[in-house]
């Protein structure tokens, strides 16, 4: 009977371990995108070791936030996630991790897990800015498992109108943020986000001109390099506090 009973304890043990609900699941940044039914900007989160995938729909600043830290470009001055870290590590406190907690009438919910003086301290926060500082911390972001689907198809999203890949150069249109902190207006020049092989461009170069022209958005900009050809295209580029000129050579 003891061992029946022993048995009996086992078996109802395992069978409320197998009913546990999982743990959260580690993901990562998989890539910014634009819903091209609403125009809107979508981070797409990705299982780690597997293919689900969570995609947020979060505002134009704050995705330009997460895509320029993804490609390493660093503004001029602080912008507001920036200025978050600097604040947080200055007075001792540590992101431990960023968890997407729950969904609510189609809103999503975060917590941010900190550390501060040896005490553990939970912070709601929304997902577009706690996935921003994750990579800024280089912490890891979990999502509660029943949030996240299968992989996302190709239909969800397409290239964006504000992002141009020009001749071996990314460039993309400034936010009203980032236009502020650059000191022009919006629409104002183009922010080169990253360059392949030996260009005379770098990251953080903003243009302001193109063949004597105001650049204005990416997709004239791409249109107008087109129809060179060739031929090299003269630029007014804004690096740093100076102002130089570039020539952009033929393909």
């Amino acid at each position: 009977m003891t061992r029946l009973r022993l048995c009996l304890g086992v078996l109802l043990f395992c069978a409320a371990c197998g009913s546990s609900p999982p743990s959260e699941v580690e993901v990562k940044v998989k890539n910014v995108a634009v819903d091209k039914t609403s125009g809107a900007p979508v981070v797409f989160l990705e299982e780690i070791g597997g293919t689900r995938v969570l995609p947020i729909w979060v505002g134009f600043a704050e995705a330009q936030a997460i895509a320029m830290q993804m490609e390493g470009v660093k503004p001029p001055r602080p912008m507001t996630h920036d200025l978050m870290k600097s604040v947080m590590e200055r007075s001792g406190v540590t992101l431990e991790r960023v968890v997407i907690v729950d969904l609510r009438e189609n809103t999503y919910y975060a917590r941010l897990e900190l550390k501060s003086g040896g005490r553990s301290i939970s912070v709601d926060s929304r997902p577009s800015d706690a996935i921003a500082l994750a990579i800024r911390f280089e912490r890891p972001i979990f999502v509660a498992p029943e949030l996240l689907r299968g992989s996302a198809g190709g239909d969800v999203v397409a290239s964006s109108s504000e992002v141009a890949r020009v001749r071996g150069v990314t460039v993309q249109e400034l936010s009203g943020e980032l236009a502020e902190h650059f000191g022009v207006a919006s629409g104002g020049g183009l922010l080169v986000s990253a360059v392949e092989g030996r260009r005379p461009l770098r990251r953080g170069d903003l243009i302001v001109e193109a063949e004597g022209r105001p650049v204005r958005n990416a997709a004239e900009f791409a249109s107008m390099v087109a129809r060179l050809g060739e031929k090299p295209v003269r630029l007014l580029v804004r690096r740093g506090s100076r102002t130089v000129r570039v020539e952009l050579p033929g393909p």
